[in-house]
């Protein structure tokens, strides 16, 4: 599996403020609720950072601490650790 494809299944929902999320290859819609966002972090401790947050772009700092960071990110060096955590994400209630 890649990051393409969890963008090619990403969804786009209305928010509860009317806004209308997008999947890209930064933020991936998932249909349970929750919105998965890569960036490049500033440190450089590794190439990707996956962050999760709900439809309204309001973060959760906790649910990904058990998997990864203690600021509640998941780092990652390649695209396998990349869809690792985007299938935590999507498997979430």
């Amino acid at each position: 599996m890649t990051i393409q494809d969890f963008i090619n299944k990403g969804i786009t929902v209305k928010n509860s403020m009317g806004e209308i999320r997008h999947t890209s290859d930064s933020s991936i819609v998932f249909p349970n609720g929750w919105v998965a966002s890569i960036v490049k972090p500033l440190d450089n401790k590794a190439k990707y950072s996956v962050a999760i947050c709900d439809y309204n772009g309001y973060f959760n700092w906790n649910i990904l601490k058990p998997f990864g960071e203690s600021n509640g990110t998941i780092l990652c060096n390649t695209e396998e650790e990349v869809c690792k955590a985007l299938m935590i994400i999507e498997a979430l209630k």
